[in-house]
Protein backbone atom coordinates (compact mmCIF):
# COMPACT_ATOMS: atom_id res chain seq x y z
CA UNK A 1 0.00 0.00 0.00
CA UNK A 2 1.19 3.51 -0.80
CA UNK A 3 -0.27 6.60 0.85
CA UNK A 4 0.12 9.94 -0.88
CA UNK A 5 -0.47 13.14 1.05
CA UNK A 6 -1.18 16.17 -1.11
CA UNK A 7 -1.56 19.78 -0.08
CA UNK A 8 -4.10 21.94 -1.87
CA UNK A 9 -3.10 24.17 -4.76
CA UNK A 10 -2.31 27.86 -4.30
CA UNK A 11 -5.30 29.08 -2.27
CA UNK A 12 -7.55 32.08 -2.45
CA UNK A 13 -8.57 32.15 1.20
CA UNK A 14 -11.11 34.94 0.67
CA UNK A 15 -13.37 32.64 -1.37
CA UNK A 16 -12.12 29.27 -0.06
CA UNK A 17 -11.02 28.45 -3.58
CA UNK A 18 -7.94 28.38 -5.76
CA UNK A 19 -6.06 31.10 -7.57
CA UNK A 20 -5.35 30.68 -11.27
CA UNK A 21 -1.95 29.31 -10.28
CA UNK A 22 -3.66 26.86 -7.92
CA UNK A 23 -5.92 25.65 -10.73
CA UNK A 24 -2.87 25.01 -12.92
CA UNK A 25 -1.23 23.16 -10.02
CA UNK A 26 -4.34 20.98 -9.59
CA UNK A 27 -4.25 20.03 -13.28
CA UNK A 28 -0.53 19.26 -13.16
CA UNK A 29 -1.10 17.14 -10.05
CA UNK A 30 -3.83 15.27 -11.92
CA UNK A 31 -1.40 14.47 -14.74
CA UNK A 32 0.88 12.83 -12.20
CA UNK A 33 -1.68 11.06 -10.05
CA UNK A 34 -3.47 9.32 -12.92
CA UNK A 35 -0.22 7.41 -13.48
CA UNK A 36 -0.38 6.03 -9.93
CA UNK A 37 -2.64 3.18 -8.91
CA UNK A 38 -5.06 5.43 -7.01
CA UNK A 39 -8.11 3.54 -5.78
CA UNK A 40 -9.33 5.79 -2.95
CA UNK A 41 -9.23 9.51 -2.31
CA UNK A 42 -9.94 11.11 1.04
CA UNK A 43 -10.43 14.85 0.93
CA UNK A 44 -11.18 17.69 3.28
CA UNK A 45 -14.52 19.42 2.86
CA UNK A 46 -12.79 22.78 2.35
CA UNK A 47 -13.32 24.27 -1.08
CA UNK A 48 -9.63 24.65 -1.86
CA UNK A 49 -9.03 20.96 -1.11
CA UNK A 50 -12.03 19.81 -3.16
CA UNK A 51 -11.02 21.99 -6.10
CA UNK A 52 -7.49 20.58 -5.98
CA UNK A 53 -8.75 17.00 -5.99
CA UNK A 54 -11.47 17.44 -8.63
CA UNK A 55 -9.38 17.19 -11.82
CA UNK A 56 -7.89 13.91 -10.59
CA UNK A 57 -11.26 12.57 -9.48
CA UNK A 58 -12.78 13.44 -12.86
CA UNK A 59 -10.01 11.68 -14.78
CA UNK A 60 -10.15 8.59 -12.55
CA UNK A 61 -13.95 8.47 -12.56
CA UNK A 62 -14.15 8.19 -8.78
CA UNK A 63 -15.38 10.38 -5.94
CA UNK A 64 -13.67 11.43 -2.74
CA UNK A 65 -14.63 10.35 0.72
Amino acid sequence: MKILIVRHGDPNYEIDGLTEKGKREANLLSNRLVKENVTKVYCSTLGRARLTAQPTLDRLGISAE
